[in-house]
């Protein structure tokens, strides 16, 4: 019986080849999209699930003391779903916190430290290179992570302080195919030690969010004699703790914490408490977060986020795709019902029952499906690098496991199966063969239902067109917004030595000679942290409450440079010898500061609560992304502790300055010349959003795509069912364009009502989304208003070509048939 069904299908989907290829053409572009999402978020869950361990592992954390001050908007969209994500916890800490904790408490199995330099110059095979992750880590750290040395000696690091451990990508990048094994590496800032490279390591998979190039034994980390000898007056460290089997996590934290008063905050307090007299620590408190959530976690320092709501909504996106796909399937079957009409009586009159019928049917669907699930597959296999420049991941198709692809072929295909094929197999099924033995153009099937499947398949397109629409709006918003500064022609050189003052301070004469020196270089500044939310964050006490400012370092000029305006008094300047006091401490602050200080900010005098003399007040202007509040913000002289060199350059002269100055650098020092724009390193902050704006737009295309396809069967289905009306319309006088209009009279109102139900629907998924940015664009009627003509435009475009042929077909045709 099987046998006959799958032949009859078989034979029938090449009969009805244009509804055939239609059908599969959507359904395996819906399949490709959606297995391209799947994988993509099954890569993000993914992250630091490869340790053996993985259940046992948690990292270390603890109260930010000095954490953002902004809010988090708790009704935003998912936000129920995302826990504590959001939480800036501060995840350094003592080198002597692990260690003590291991002896005091038999829950902890063992524990790993490590401390990532990030790039790190270092001295390899005769040449200067950066690395971009250089780690000390105790001699446990393969183990615990189950990362596999793979050539040399497993305990390299235990055996040694002079041994390091290299990647595989790092011995074949910087040795090639010598021996790497034997071979010297010097690290540029820390001339004390030559390490030898005693093993080679595996490189970490992509889905682990701690990356290594260089692995040195922590011993050799030139400042751990002092952070263990002064204890708690160091955090630099990451620590991971392991505990035993059977150790409930919540209720090891919670006994931390109540050991963690008499060991960690009374004895801080009592040695440091003056000096941190701004800090509150009535609510301070240690967590433990599994190590395999911790990507889901904005604290840092941390190797790789995966902003969660993202997942949710790209979940939500294959299910509107599917939904789609499937809606599009089932309108364009049952448009071409009244075709297999008669096939469906005479299978009826010869004995088969409706059971019989909706598993013929449902078998049709599956074969069909299952040809557009094999092509789809081949499709994920073509779109995969267009998909990862698009969305911004590294996924690669080796990196997805077997055991993620076919569980994925199946579900999809089952669950296809069942969206698209069981309504056409019960309506097909209950024609009665009386009716539909006479003719197959007197067979009538009432559209309502499908009416009602358009309707939500389109307002679901156009939901997501608006949300396009939207998106793009607020992101040209944000790209283009005043920022209260000069981002233009600003070309940032990054300093390496920026911790060696004497160093910096050689480079930035001869870059600054260099630049005084030719007529294209306007300015010449620099400083220590960016535009780009690099800032240290200080707290202080206004009223007996706790605040926090951010503080940024700079050079004189740096305000000119940008074109920041100054509203009272002045900014740093070489005429003032007193601005280089560390007594009294010089700052210029933003005018959001100067007026929480209220009374308390006078011009000229010190300010005690935030220990500093206010010389200059500027005006607001965004120094991180537009996502946050502008907050308090303090500037301090660099004095020689610059990050960067900046270089305001006339546009013309751009290639000329790039050149030029990186001659004079490497006639300076052996370091690499490294540069970035001002404004590329602004916009690469809304890399995500950019990308997420991107997936949005493709989407809406594909869903429109799909939904015209609908569109199309339903106009099919109008045209057969009114057959006979057009004929007698004609006859009676009525021109090709009357019976056009009459025919696309129902499609007007169809996408009049997706419309008016997509707009509250989308306009309340756009305000949540629109909380996450402290400023943001205003959802006006017009934005709908645009997105509804578009779509309505492209519905008409998609119907007028059934409608248009229905219209021109000889009434003699039409009436002949009843």
């Amino acid at each position: 019986m099987l046998k006959n069904y799958i032949k009859i299908a078989w034979r029938n989907l090449r009969k009805y080849r244009t509804f055939s290829i239609i059908n599969i053409i959507g359904l395996s572009f819906s399949v490709a999209f959606c297995l391209l999402l799947f994988f993509y978020i099954r890569k993000e869950q993914s992250y630091d699930t490869f340790p053996l361990n993985k259940d046992r592992l948690f990292r270390f954390e603890s109260t930010n003391m000095w954490g953002s001050t902004e809010k988090k908007p708790s009704n935003s969209l998912f936000s129920s779903l995302t826990k504590d994500n959001d939480v800036n916890n501060g995840l350094v800490t003592s080198l002597i916190i692990g260690r003590d904790i291991q002896q005091n408490f038999p829950e902890v199995k063992s524990f790993v430290r490590f401390q990532n330099e990030y790039k790190s110059f270092v001295r390899l095979n005769k040449g200067v290179f950066k690395l971009n992750d250089v780690l000390y880590a105790d001699d446990n750290f393969f183990k615990i992570f189950s990362f596999r040395i793979i050539k040399g000696n497993a305990e390299a690091l235990r055996i040694s302080v002079n041994n390091a451990v290299i990647s595989e990508n790092t011995a074949r990048k910087y040795f090639g195919n010598t021996e790497a094994i034997g071979k010297t590496i010097n690290l540029i800032g820390d001339s004390t030690h030559l390490f030898t490279v005693a093993a080679i390591a595996e490189n970490a998979p992509d889905n682990s969010s701690i990356q290594y190039d260089i692995v040195l034994p922590l011993q050799a980390d030139p400042d751990y004699a002092t952070n263990i000898r002064e204890r708690f007056n160091h955090s630099s460290h990451i620590l991971i703790l392991e505990l035993k089997d059977g150790v409930s996590a919540t209720a090891f934290e919670n006994k931390l914490n109540l050991w963690s008063k008499k060991y960690f905050v009374e004895p801080v307090l009592a040695e440091y408490g003056k000096y941190m007299k701004d800090a509150d620590f009535t609510k301070y408190r240690w967590y433990l977060r599994p190590l395999k959530d911790c990507h889901y976690n904005v604290s840092s320092p941390w190797g790789h986020y995966t902003d969660a709501k993202n997942i949710y909504q790209l979940v939500c996106l294959v299910v509107v795709i599917l939904l789609i796909a499937s809606l599009n399937y089932v309108l364009l079957v049952i448009s071409n019902a009244a075709a297999r009409s008669q096939e469906v009586g005479v299978r009826k009159i010869m004995g088969a029952n409706r059971r019989s019928i909706i598993l013929q049917f449902w078998v049709e669907t599956q074969i069909l499906v299952l040809i557009s699930v094999i092509i789809g597959l081949f499709l994920t296999i073509w779109l995969l690098p267009l998909f990862d420049k698009i969305i911004g991941t590294n996924l690669r198709w080796n990196d997805i496991a077997w055991k993620d692809i076919i569980p994925a072929i199946i579900g999809l295909s089952l669950l296809l199966g069942i969206l698209a094929g069981y309504y056409p197999a019960l309506i097909i099924s209950k024609m009665k063969p009386v009716s539909v033995l006479k003719s197959v153009r007197t067979f009538r099937i009432n559209p309502n239902f499908s009416k009602i499947l358009v309707v939500l398949q389109y307002t679901a397109s156009v939901v997501l067109m608006i949300s396009a629409f939207v998106i793009n709006r607020q992101m040209h918003y944000i790209i283009n917004k005043d920022l209260g500064f000069d981002k233009e022609q600003v070309l940032m050189v990054t300093n390496p030595t920026v911790f060696d003052f004497s160093s910096t301070k050689h480079l930035k004469e001869i870059l600054g000679n260099f630049a005084n020196s030719r007529s294209y270089i306007s300015q010449f500044s620099g400083m220590n942290g960016g535009l780009d939310g690099s800032y240290n964050t200080n707290g202080f006490i206004l009223n007996g409450e706790q605040r926090k400012l951010k503080e940024l370092t700079v050079d004189y000029g740096y305000f000119e440079m940008l074109g920041i305006k100054t509203l009272q008094g002045r900014t740093f300047s070489r005429a003032f010898s007193a601005d280089t006091s560390k007594k009294i401490y010089p700052a210029v602050v933003n005018e959001t500061l100067f007026n929480m200080l209220g009374e308390k900010a006078k011009l000229g005098e010190f300010c005690e609560p935030i220990h500093a003399t206010i010389i200059g007040v500027v005006k607001d202007y965004h120094f991180e992304t537009l996502s946050k509040q502008i907050e308090p913000e303090e500037h301090v002289l660099a004095n020689n502790f610059e990050g960067i060199f900046m270089f305001k350059i006339k546009a013309e002269h751009m290639a000329q300055a790039i050149a030029e100055i990186g001659k004079e650098w490497k006639s300076a020092t052996d370091y690499p010349f490294e540069y970035t724009f001002l404004d590329e390193s602004i916009t690469k902050m809304y890399e995500s959003d950019m990308r997420w704006e991107k997936t949005i737009q493709y989407s809406c295309f594909f869903a429109i795509f799909i939904a015209c396809m609908g569109l199309f069967g339903l106009s099919s289905i109008n045209a057969i069912n009114r057959t006979k009306e057009i004929g007698i319309r004609k006859v009676l006088g009525a021109s090709i364009k009357d019976i056009a209009t009459t025919l696309s009279t129902g499609f007007v109102s169809i996408i009049i009502i997706s419309v008016l139900i997509a707009t509250p629907i989308a306009y309340w998924i756009m305000n949540k989304w629109l909380e996450d940015f402290a400023y943001r664009i205003d959802l006006s009627w017009w934005m709908f208003a645009v997105a509804g003509a578009m779509t309505f435009i492209i519905a008409m475009i998609t119907t007028s070509f059934q409608t248009i042929k229905a219209a021109i077909v000889n009434p003699v045709e039409s009436l002949r048939s009843e």
